[in-house]
């Protein structure tokens, strides 16, 4: 039963994990042959940048050179934009897609649990996150080779694990929503609201300090090459994550459809 769970899992929403790693490698590959044409030109883009937080990340770059660029064209930017799609899209049919095409009663009518159908769902969408942060990750170090940069592998996967953990906190929040909801695609819209609102507060100098984005920003990921590894904030990815999951499963049992 749980790999007919897998399977279903898996073919509902391959097309979406293959998009965010096709475009999340596209992206990130494109960013690092790029460098070599922009790394002469970061004196003058930090008179350009006009946010105080992105003008951080720039003077880094002057500082440090191509790490703090790898970090936030994958981390920050890539996987955060891309997987935060992915997260909504997969997410948000989790249970929803059930009741919004009256197909509860034939899923729960079989002999497997609510709490072995979210559960395994959940495994399967998670994996289908961090995969390709993984995967677009090697191949971004890979490239740097070619131009010419060397990146530290661990540190790179350091990164896409803390940032997968990132994206599972967001998954797990859409499950959540989704475990409650009748409408499949209303969970995935809230993410993606919630988030651009989250990023918008990042962008205030101020209010920057609300927003979930200075968890996974240029300040935390660049560190971690010399071994400043984030333990408290991957922590609460984690206990955020179980604490979401629970709910979700409560909501889930508790549901009459």
């Amino acid at each position: 039963m749980n790999r007919m769970l897998v399977r279903q899992m898996i073919r509902e929403n391959l097309y979406i994990a293959i998009g965010y790693f096709v475009l999340l490698t596209i992206a990130l590959l494109a960013a690092v042959l790029y460098w070599p044409e922009l790394r002469d030109n970061v004196p003058v883009l930090i008179k350009l940048v006009p946010f105080d937080k992105l003008k951080g990340w720039v003077q880094q770059m002057e500082q440090e050179g191509y790490w703090p660029y790898f970090v936030v064209q994958q981390f920050f930017k890539g996987c955060s934009l891309f997987g935060l799609a992915a997260a909504a899209l997969i997410g948000s049919g989790m249970v929803a897609r059930e009741a919004d095409q009256n197909t509860a009663e034939f899923l729960l009518s079989r002999p497997v649990s609510r709490r072995r159908v979210l559960l395994v769902r959940w495994a399967v969408g998670v994996v289908m996150l961090a995969v390709p942060v993984f995967l677009s990750s090697i191949a971004g170090w890979a490239v740097s080779v070619a131009i010419d940069e060397k990146v530290s592998f661990v540190a790179t996967m350091i990164c896409a694990a803390y940032l997968s953990l990132f994206l599972m906190t967001l998954f797990s929040f859409t499950a959540w929503m989704s475990a409650g909801a009748t409408h499949q695609l209303r969970p995935g819209v809230t993410l993606v609201g919630i988030t651009l609102l989250m990023f918008a507060l990042y962008l205030v100098k101020v209010a920057n300090k609300l927003s979930i984005f200075m968890m996974v920003d240029h300040e935390v990921l660049v560190p971690i090459r010399d071994g400043i590894y984030p333990w408290g904030r991957a922590a609460i990815f984690v206990i955020a994550s179980g604490v979401l999951l629970y709910g979700a499963l409560r909501r889930f049992e508790a549901r009459d459809f």
